[in-house]
């Protein structure tokens, strides 16, 4: 959603869940890659020709991260969100981040002002741009155990679990 709102052309989502991807299409993605039996970066490739100018990363996984960092096209940037184990390390190719600019950096709360940015969605989300409200599943507390369970299984995208 937001690569589309600002303005961004090739929007690729690469995701092992079929109905994830099925929604990114439908909220901007121009393509969709399943990593499932596919090797990501080359398919990525031969999208872009190039590589992607940016990369954005939710899982915390380090192939995953590998493979967003493989995939950036020279001063590409890969920007990482994923929360990953409090021991993960990631190992980069230095030549490949080096020799064409390419840069890594992890995100925090998104990087925002948000007294600005949250009125930004907010007006964004009004006109129509921006139907966050179609990543989110509500659960009652006691239901707790199956927002996990959706979650991890790929039923629910952004579980919220509201308590009382």
């Amino acid at each position: 959603m937001a690569a589309r709102v600002v303005g961004a052309t090739t929007i690729i989502a690469v995701d092992v869940v079929a109905d994830r991807l099925t929604m990114a299409k439908e909220l901007g993605a121009t393509h969709v890659i399943s990593p499932k039996g596919a090797d990501t970066v080359a398919e990525i490739m031969k999208i872009t020709g190039t590589g992607v100018d940016f990369a954005f990363e939710s899982t915390g996984l380090p192939v995953v991260i590998r493979n967003a960092m493989d995939s950036l096209a020279p001063r590409g940037t890969c920007g990482i969100v994923g929360a990953s184990s409090l021991d993960t390390e990631i190992t980069l190719n230095a030549m490949h981040l080096m020799t064409a600019g390419r840069s890594i950096r992890g995100i925090v709360e998104g990087d925002s002002n948000p007294d600005v940015f949250i009125p930004q969605l907010i007006d964004l989300h009004r006109q129509g741009r921006f139907p966050f409200d179609k990543l989110v599943t509500f659960y009652p507390y006691d239901k707790l155990n199956q927002a996990i369970e959706d979650a991890e299984a790929g039923r629910a995208i952004k579980p919220i679990v509201r308590m009382g």
